[in-house]
Formats: structure tokens, C-alpha cells, sequence
């Protein structure tokens, strides 16, 4: 092996050289008649030395990986990295359009869809169930209530029921949306999953940011919206218009998606039908007030009778829509109210 001719030589050559003189050593040791424990001996040093260095070399490796995981991990939790991204994401999927419609899996509460608890075979609501509401001909209202009373006393019998002092500040407070919105960035650019309004809408989907400008910028004299939060963003930030019930359990968990309904003189003789997932549905009256249409479930229909309720401001609908379909009609002049659907299951 000459040493001056080594930086001339490539890195495959250098292998192939090295290769050859370890090839060589070997024979020789076998030619003087070596062992191989002997060998093992000899070579040992020589192999220590390899299995350090790459026991180093993977040591370094890992670093540098983890210092860029880190870095990167820092790097996605400030805002400007988040707005970015999230802009590019938009931009590549209106790009995707011509290709792939992927608006349908948007709007969807899940890719996958839930398997139903019940059986496939039968009615999500059966005859025997019908018993529970047959007699329910008006809603009971309430004060100074606590879960007791609320559950027992009402919601395991199927009955909807108005409590009258969930908040004792509504009357007085001022519960601005628009503002709500506008001074928060991120909450603007959440989309709703469900919108039906009168107004004009424009791009789609339409955020909570074009809603406002809709509301705030039209001359419009007449109008209602509705829309459904499935945003957990958005879902947490409009959870101060209408804060945790006082006489709900702890073990009743947050409600995962809520609903917002505004209108401002909207007169109209048609009920708006809300679709709820099944479970425990609660309705805050913070302004105005809206007209409440309870229709029994199938096969219920003929068993048992619709309930119509006026709800006002600062009063609280609460009901298990197990049994119930609802549809809410705007009452006269401004109004807004939040509805919450929380999983629950009678027991």
C-alpha cells in the first residue's frame, strides 16, 4: 500500500485495497498455522475500534435527529408556522378541485362513519319507547333546580324541560358575536360543517369570517342563519356565550359540537329543522327569543303529540332528543341562542 498514492484514490478503490490487504493478513495467519482464537486475539483491538465508531457514528445520527425533531416540533407551534401551513393546505386543496371534489369528506362529521348502537335490523326508536312520551303534553319550568331533579325527575321519563335561571346575568349581558369573532384570528377562519341562512352566500365554503362580514356589511332588514361548529376551536371559544349549566353533573362530559342561531327581524310562519346526533341537547335563549317545535320520533308520530315552546331570553331548554326531532322558528326582532349536543346515554 503506498501512502502517496491513497489521496489520488476513490473511496470505492480504497475499500477494494483495504479489502485485498485484510484478504492477505488472513492467509498469511492461516500459511503459519494461526487459530482462529489466535486470529480472534490479534484482531480483537481492530474490531473494538470498529464497533465504537459505529456505535458513535448511530449516536451522532440520533442526536442530529433528535436536535431537527425538536426544532421542528418548536418550530410548528408558533403562529406564523401554523397560518402558513394552514394557508398552503387550503390553496393545495382548491388546487385539488378539478381533480378530486373533496368537499363531501369537509362537511362529514367523520370519514368513517359510526356504526349505529343499534341493531340494523330494527327501528332506532320502537313502539315500546313510545310510552315515554305519550303522555307529555307541555313542558315543565323550573328554578333552583339541581341534576337530581333535572335527570330523574324529567329527562329519564323523556320529558324536555325549561329551566328558568341557568344564568342570572343574560338579561343583562351583552352577548356580541361579530365581536367574538373578529377579535379572534383563528376562529375566523373556521368553517362550519352545517349553514342554512337567507342571505346571499358567497365563496364556499363560507368561514365564520365571511358570516360576519354577511351580517355586519348587508342592508339586509330580514334575515336568519344558523350554523353547526364542529371545529373543536371554534366549539371551545363560543362555549363562553353559554358556560356549563349549574345543575349539570361533573360526569356529564363538554358537549363536542354546538350550534349558534341568529336572526334579526325574521318573519316567518316555517319551522327551521335542526339535525342532532342523539344524546343530551341543551338550548340557551342569550337574546330574543325562538318558538320551539318538538315532533315525536317514528314510530311515535301517532302515539304521541307535538310540543310547541316559547323559549325567552335567559331561559334554558333541556331535553334526551331520543324521542324527539326539533325544529326552532325565529321570534321577532334580534335574537340568538346556542345550542349544545353532548354524548349521553339514559341510565
Amino acid at each position: 500500500m503506498n501512502p502517496k498514492n491513497m489521496d489520488n484514490m476513490t473511496q470505492r478503490e480504497k475499500f477494494q485495497l483495504l479489502n485485498s490487504e485484510v484478504r492477505s493478513f488472513y492467509e498469511y495467519c492461516k500459511e503459519v498455522g494461526m487459530s482462529d482464537d489466535d486470529m480472534d486475539v490479534i484482531c480483537r483491538p481492530l474490531m473494538n475500534a470498529v464497533r465504537r465508531a459505529t456505535i458513535k457514528r448511530w449516536r451522532n445520527i440520533f442526536l442530529i435527529c433528535a436536535v431537527f425533531v425538536t426544532f421542528g416540533y418548536i418550530v410548528s407551534q408558533t403562529d406564523s408556522f401554523q397560518w402558513n401551513a394552514a394557508a398552503v393546505a387550503r390553496l393545495t386543496l382548491i388546487k385539488l378541485l378539478p381533480f378530486w371534489n373533496w368537499t363531501p369528506l369537509y362537511y362529514n362529521k367523520c370519514i368513517v362513519e359510526r356504526l349505529p348502537v343499534q341493531n340494523f335490523d330494527s327501528e332506532p326508536v320502537s313502539t315500546n319507547d313510545c310510552i315515554a312520551c305519550e303522555a307529555i303534553q307541555n313542558i315543565a319550568r323550573i328554578s333552583k333546580t339541581d341534576h337530581n331533579e333535572v335527570l330523574n325527575h324529567h329527562l329519564l321519563r323523556g320529558a324536555p324541560v325549561v329551566v328558568n335561571d341557568a344564568y342570572h346575568d343574560w338579561a343583562t349581558g351583552e352577548y356580541n358575536f361579530t365581536g367574538l369573532v373578529s377579535n379572534d384570528d383563528r376562529l375566523r377562519e373556521s368553517v362550519p360543517c352545517r349553514i342554512l341562512t337567507n342571505i346571499r352566500i358567497g365563496k364556499q365554503p363560507m368561514d365564520l369570517q365571511e358570516i360576519v362580514s354577511r351580517i355586519t356589511e348587508s342592508n339586509i332588514p330580514s334575515w336568519f342563519i344558523h350554523f353547526q361548529n364542529c371545529d373543536l376551536r371554534a366549539v371551545k371559544t363560543f362555549r363562553v356565550l353559554a358556560p356549563r349549566p349549574y345543575f349539570l353533573s361533573p360526569e356529564i362530559p363538554p358537549s363536542h359540537f354546538n350550534w349558534l342561531l341568529l336572526s334579526k327581524n325574521y318573519d316567518t310562519q316555517r319551522f327551521k329543522y335542526l339535525e342532532f346526533d342523539i344524546g343530551l341537547i341543551i338550548m340557551s335563549q342569550l337574546k330574543g327569543k325562538n318558538y320551539i317545535q318538538l315532533k315525536p320520533r317514528m314510530p311515535c308520530e301517532n302515539i304521541c303529540s307535538p310540543i310547541k315552546i316559547e323559549l325567552q331570553q335567559s331561559e334554558t331548554l333541556v331535553l334526551s332528543n331520543s324521542l324527539w326531532e326539533f325544529e326552532y322558528m325565529p321570534g321577532k326582532g334580534e335574537n340568538l341562542a346556542m345550542i349544545t349536543e353532548t354524548d349521553w346515554v339514559e341510565s
